[in-house]
């Protein structure tokens, strides 16, 4: 598995901020993508609780974790170049990765 595939967690650039910050990524993306070996599709993982986020419970690392708390925000999702991706903090297992993804779908389905 590569170390860039689905489910990993890299801390990266976070874009729009008025500061130069850094932030927990959540890769999405597959071998699919048609720039993988280059980019990935990515989401924020944050340490704030909002209405529509996705809790992360220790038990969903499967490698690595979090000190403290941690939510994914399914709609906080860009591209990101894997070169700017820094620190591996670890892995999120296959099913909160899937519930990330069906709550990604809701804000963007694939048909309306």
């Amino acid at each position: 598995m590569n170390a860039h595939s689905r489910g990993n967690v890299w801390w990266g650039p976070a874009p729009y901020k008025s500061s130069a910050a850094y932030r927990p990524w959540l890769i999405l993306n597959t071998p699919d993508h048609p720039f993988a070996e280059t980019e990935c599709v990515a989401v924020a993982l944050t340490t704030q609780q909002h209405t529509e986020s996705v809790r992360v419970p220790d038990e969903a690392w499967t490698v690595g974790g979090s000190r403290k708390q941690s939510y994914v925000s399914p709609w906080y999702v860009t591209t990101i170049k894997l070169h700017t991706l820094d620190r591996r903090q670890g892995q999120l297992s296959a099913e909160l990765v899937g519930a990330v993804i069906e709550r990604l779908h809701e804000y963007i389905p694939a048909r309306t």
